[in-house]
């Protein structure tokens, strides 16, 4: 119980260790061990910056609306009556398999989760991670807020069903790891193991900037799931651009990053608007269409 209250304690009360010393100390060990200079460029430091400032933004967005989007999930979680799996199913289960299940469940809930924000009304929210053009640890943070909240919701298996209340800081911590870990540029494939742990070579090709990757590679962890539901691709080691840029979104300027979703949703509500009032009678008649996005 110590040990699983000091990893509590590091990587879920302490954001300064999450968010910033340790894609850190990854990206020195990148720079100065495997002599990835260009770690410390301009460019990567310029990128690194944004990332930092954005997730300034969310965490003031964090403690203007916590407590009532809690009190909306709470409602919701009563009025629908979630169910729950007994705590007693998971009695006799060693902490180490009980993690494992863990991390294989929270990662088939993101994946799903993840394919949903690459579709079009999504998208803006999670163009924020794909706008770093260039991709190293402190990449893992570069996410939206409103990102957040649609992926903290794949943590209701874990929350509220499995009951795995034990393993959760225990899988909270090897996903952070393993996430700063695949967004590094590194050549790594895993080669046998390569469907069953996500390796860089292999999450590199998610934040590439050509249509042949847009919408692949969506697993976080196991790419298992990409290649039984059709969205695995790895044509080898990846050359093409990081980045989204073709989207509209900046890479480098955070401000601009936080209000993208706002003003990309304006723009489609503004084109779906538009549709309805040249053609009412046809377009009533067409159910919602939730397209993959570009990326």
């Amino acid at each position: 119980m110590d040990t699983l209250n000091a990893i509590s304690r590091v990587f879920l009360t302490y954001p300064v260790f999450m968010f910033f010393v340790a894609p850190a100390t990854m990206t020195l060990i990148a720079y100065a061990v495997f002599r990835k200079r260009d770690e410390l460029s301009r460019h990567a430091v310029e990128n690194t910056a944004a990332t930092i400032t954005l997730i300034g933004l969310n965490y003031a967005a964090i403690l203007l609306f916590t407590d009532e989007i809690n009190a909306a999930a709470q409602s919701a979680y009563a009025i629908l009556g979630i169910p729950r799996l007994s705590p007693e199913v998971w009695a006799t289960t060693p902490l180490w398999l009980l993690c494992v299940l863990g991390f294989v469940a929270r990662d088939f809930a993101d994946y799903w989760a993840h394919r949903i924000m690459h579709t079009k009304w999504l998208w803006p929210t999670h163009a924020a991670h794909h706008s770093d053009t260039h991709v190293n640890a402190f990449t893992t943070y570069r996410v939206h807020y409103f990102e957040s909240l649609v992926m903290a919701f794949t943590y209701i298996v874990l929350l509220t069903w499995l009951q795995m209340p034990h393993a959760i800081p225990f899988v909270v911590a090897m996903s952070l790891i393993h996430n700063l870990y695949v967004h590094m540029n590194f050549a790594w494939a895993h080669g046998p193991f390569k469907l069953l742990l996500a390796s860089p070579a292999f999450h590199r090709w998610h934040h590439a900037d050509t249509p042949a990757a847009y919408g692949k590679n969506l697993a976080n962890s196991i790419p298992a799931w990409d290649a039984l539901f059709g969205t695995y691709y790895y044509p080898g080691v990846c050359t093409a651009p990081m980045g989204a840029k073709a989207t509209g979104i900046e890479d480098k300027n955070a401000l601009l990053i936080f209000i993208y979703p706002f003003q990309e949703w304006g723009r489609l509500f503004r084109g779906a608007f538009r549709k309805l009032r040249t053609d009412p009678a046809k377009n009533a008649l067409k159910a919602p269409n939730l397209q993959r996005s570009e990326h």
